[in-house]
C-alpha cells in the first residue's frame, strides 16, 4: 500500500488575515521596543547612529509589504471595487519613494530634506490616498445617522483648529528663527510637518555631517524647492484634515461586524498618520533643538502595519464570501 504524498504547504497561507495580524503585531512590538529603548535620551547622551537607519528600514519594509497586499486585492477576481485598493497601493508606494528621497537628501548629501524631490512623491501620496478614501465611501454607499454626522463634524472641527494652530506656530517659527535649532531628519519633514526653513543645516546630535558633495542636479532641485517649502507644509496640513474627516466617516459607517473590520483598520491607520504628523508639526517648531527619533514616530509604523492588516482581512472576507456563495449554489 502506497502512502499518499503530503500536501505541499501553500505559500499564500502566510498572507492570510490571521498570519498578517501576527506579523503585524510582531512588527509593531519590535518597533515599540526599539523606540522605547533608544528614542528617549537625556541632554548628555545621544542616540546610536544606527537608530535612524533601523527605524527607516522598518518603515520602508512595512510600506513594501502593505503595498504588495493592497496590489493583491486589486488583482483578485473575488474583490469588488478593486480600484480602491489600487489607489491605496499607489499611495503607499509613493510614500515609500518619498521616504527614499528624503533620506538621500539628508543622510547622503547633507541638505535640508524639506526641499527635496520627495515632496513630489508626498503630494502624490496625499492626493491618491484622498481619492482612494473618497472612492471607498462612495462605492460602499456609506450611510450615517444624524448623530454620526454630528460626530464627523466635531472631528473635522477639531482637526481644523489643530491645523490653524500648527500653521500659526509655523509662521511664528519663520519670523523668529531659533538660535540653536537643528535640522531634522528626512522622516520629520516627509509627512506634512511644519518645517522651520530658516533653521541652519547643523547635523543633529549623534550624526555625522555628510562630506559627499551633492550632484549639480540635486543642488538645482534643492534651490527650486526652497521657495515652495511653506506651500508644501500648508498643503500637507489641509490634506491631513480631509483624511481625518474621511477616516471618521469610514469608522462610523462600518461600525461593528467582521466585514467592516478592514475599513475600521484603514480609518485607524489614517488616524495614526495624523497623530504622528501633528506631533512633528508641534515638535519641529516648539521643541528647541528637536532631534528626530521621538517615541511618537512609532505611530507611522502602526499606521503602515494597519494598512497591510486591512488588506489581508478584506482578502479573507472576499474568499469566505465566495465559498459561501458556491455552497449555496450547490445546495440549490
Amino acid at each position: 500500500m502506497t502512502k499518499s504524498s503530503p500536501k505541499k504547504l501553500d505559500p499564500q497561507i502566510w498572507l492570510t488575515g490571521e498570519y498578517v495580524i501576527y506579523w503585524g503585531l510582531i512588527w509593531a512590538i519590535i518597533s515599540s521596543l526599539l523606540y522605547l529603548n533608544y528614542s528617549v535620551v537625556d541632554p548628555q547622551t545621544t542616540r546610536p547612529g544606527w537608530f535612524i537607519l533601523a527605524t527607516t528600514g522598518l518603515e520602508q519594509v512595512g510600506l513594501l509589504i502593505s503595498g504588495g497586499l493592497c496590489l493583491r486585492n486589486w488583482r483578485s477576481a473575488y474583490i469588488s471595487g478593486g480600484t480602491v485598493w489600487l489607489l491605496f497601493a499607489i499611495a503607499i508606494f509613493a510614500f515609500l519613494g518619498g521616504n527614499m528621497w528624503f533620506c538621500l537628501w539628508e543622510m547622503l548629501w547633507g541638505l535640508n530634506p524639506a526641499a527635496s524631490a520627495g515632496n513630489l512623491f508626498f503630494v502624490l501620496f496625499y492626493l491618491i490616498l484622498i481619492a482612494g478614501m473618497r472612492l471607498a465611501i462612495l462605492d460602499r454607499d456609506v450611510q450615517l445617522a444624524r448623530q454620526q454626522w454630528v460626530v464627523v463634524a466635531g472631528v473635522a472641527a477639531i482637526g481644523l483648529m489643530m491645523g490653524c494652530w500648527l500653521t500659526t506656530l509655523s509662521a511664528r517659527a519663520v519670523r523668529v528663527p531659533q538660535q540653536s535649532g537643528v535640522m531634522t531628519i528626512a522622516q520629520a519633514t516627509s509627512r506634512g510637518t511644519m518645517v522651520n526653513i530658516n533653521v541652519p543645516t547643523i547635523p543633529p546630535k549623534g550624526k555625522i555631517a555628510s562630506s559627499k558633495r551633492p550632484p549639480d542636479w540635486v543642488v538645482s532641485i534643492d534651490r527650486s524647492m526652497q521657495p515652495l517649502v511653506s506651500t508644501f507644509n500648508l498643503f500637507y496640513v489641509l490634506c491631513d484634515l480631509v483624511l481625518l474627516t474621511f477616516a471618521a466617516i469610514l469608522f462610523l459607517g462600518f461600525w461593528g461586524g467582521q466585514l467592516g473590520l478592514p475599513w475600521r483598520m484603514i480609518a485607524q491607520a489614517v488616524l495614526c498618520f495624523y497623530i504622528a504628523d501633528t506631533w512633528f508639526a508641534y515638535a519641529n517648531n516648539q521643541v528647541q533643538g528637536y532631534e528626530s527619533g521621538s517615541i511618537m514616530e512609532v505611530f507611522w509604523i502602526f499606521g503602515i502595519v494597519q494598512f497591510g492588516v486591512a488588506a489581508a482581512l478584506e482578502f479573507d472576507n472576499s474568499i469566505r464570501a465566495r465559498r459561501l456563495a458556491r455552497r449555496r449554489t450547490a445546495i440549490k
